[in-house]
């Protein structure tokens, strides 16, 4: 199965996700890896533009991520299974709770969750701690730069 994710090149490879480690994110508290993911390139663009200040931000790469395909390391997670406001924009740490409970359980190597920007899109949040981490394969597909139109709003 492959994934997609956009990246600032000096962190486009880094298997330990110290960035997220270190700041934790929608799905993860500081101090958690996670390594998140979109299904879609188109989606992992969005998902990378929504934190994204300027067009000449520092260079970014197209990231390919290429799973093992066992259905069995993943976990569907539903919308209705997630917590209430872990789609608000300003949520109060109910996804975060809910993911770093999934991390730390090392049970499933993924999981996969609706987008917050797109509901009918899916993520994927990936667990560097779980036993098959090692089979999944990432590669810079190629540099990225965003369109400077999508900065003129």
């Amino acid at each position: 199965m492959r994934a997609w994710r956009i990246a600032i090149e000096k962190a486009g490879l880094d298997r330990k996700c110290k960035g997220a480690r270190d700041n934790g994110g929608h799905w993860h508290s500081a101090g958690q890896p996670g390594l998140y993911a979109a299904m879609t390139v188109e989606l992992a663009v969005l998902e990378k533009f929504v934190h994204t200040e300027e067009v000449d931000e520092a260079p970014l790469v197209l990231v390919a991520i290429d799973l093992p395909d066992d259905p069995g390391l993943g976990l569907d997670v539903k919308e209705e299974d997630l917590p209430e406001g872990w789609d608000a924009l300003e949520d109060g740490g109910s996804a975060a709770a809910f993911g770093t409970a999934f991390l730390k359980k090392r049970d499933y190597l993924y999981m996969r969750v609706p987008s917050v920007i797109v509901g009918e899109g899916v993520n994927l949040v990936i667990n560097p701690a779980h036993h098959a981490y090692d089979q999944v394969k990432s590669s810079i597909a190629r540099s990225f730069r965003f369109d400077p139109r999508m900065f003129k709003r």
